[in-house]
């Protein structure tokens, strides 16, 4: 317990120390693109912070809740609250339809190794993780939308699934085939192993290993993957929510290295740095217990 705090305050003063200096260096940008835009009387935004001093203020609105403001004159933590809410229903919408199903494909064609489904959703799984995922989004864009006109293009209101399928379609998708594989790898090892052989000497059909024995082996390392999928699209997916203006952090993001936004550039990546690490600091928990378990019975 010792090890795990003294490692995530190291990580803590490391994520506030380089989500300072990207703010900060942007801001010099920033200072650079008024100077060669010809301004020359003095602006407030030109007034030039040190370093040490922008990582106290920093430290400062963590502690108090009282942050900077945003280049349009919003409460950075206020701007980033408002924009959780969307980007929790999009990673929950996308990382359960692509893992739910592509578990469930796994283990029904995980069956026969010879057959044309699984050389299929095997080819479909690398088409996908070989495609940007902006064009996916855009093909989505132009049959869902503009063809068929089914689903909203974009924008997002509070609670309201149907803004969040195309996204959630174009992010999920790409969580799917890797899902897909590797629950199939595991699936297909684990059918191979002496424990299931036994269980079919003893006149288990393959339906009942795959869905009762195999399904849980598996499923704690796909929890581990799962749960990295879903902190990665809470962290934000930039170029997704800005193909359909979805209102996320990753749109956020975005928005914050167009305008040369410090404060909130800073706060944007200390949110990410810091969701990520406690997702996979959890889903290592999980998998060591799960396999901690297994192992004793």
């Amino acid at each position: 317990m010792q090890g795990e705090i003294s490692r995530f305050f190291l990580f803590l003063v490391a994520l506030i120390f380089f989500s300072v200096l990207f703010g900060h260096l942007r801001s010099i940008n920033q200072e650079y693109l008024y100077a060669d835009s010809s301004v020359s009387k003095e602006e407030s935004f030109l007034e030039r912070k040190t370093f040490p001093s922008q990582v106290l203020s920093f430290v400062k609105g963590i502690l108090t809740f009282q942050s900077g403001k945003t280049a349009s004159g919003e409460s950075v933590w206020k701007h980033i609250s408002s924009r959780v809410l969307p980007t929790l229903h999009l990673a929950i919408f996308s990382v359960g339809w692509g893992s739910f199903l592509a578990i469930a494909i796994a283990l029904i064609v995980s069956k026969n190794e010879e057959s044309v489904s699984r050389r299929a959703f095997l080819f479909l799984s690398n088409l996908i993780l070989s495609t940007p995922v902006f064009v996916v989004a855009v093909v989505l864009l132009l049959i869902f939308f503009v063809q068929l006109e089914w689903f909203p293009p974009g924008g997002y209101e509070n609670g309201n699934t149907m803004y969040v399928i195309l996204p959630g379609i174009a992010l999920g998708s790409r969580v799917w085939a890797r899902i897909y594989q590797f629950a199939l790898s595991l699936a297909e090892i684990e059918l191979k192993s002496p424990y299931s052989k036994v269980l079919r000497a003893r006149g288990y059909s393959k339906n009942r290993i795959l869905w009762n024995h195999v399904l849980l082996k598996i499923l704690p390392l796909l929890a581990v993957l799962i749960l990295l999928d879903f902190s990665s699209l809470l962290s934000g997916a930039m170029i997704v929510e800005e193909i359909f203006f979805f209102p996320g952090i990753g749109k956020s993001m975005y928005y914050a290295i167009q305008t040369m936004d410090a404060e909130l550039l800073s706060a944007l990546l200390f949110y990410s740095g810091l969701t990520f690490y406690l997702f996979s600091r959890i889903s290592l928990r999980f998998q060591e217990n799960l396999t901690g378990k297994e192992s004793l019975s």
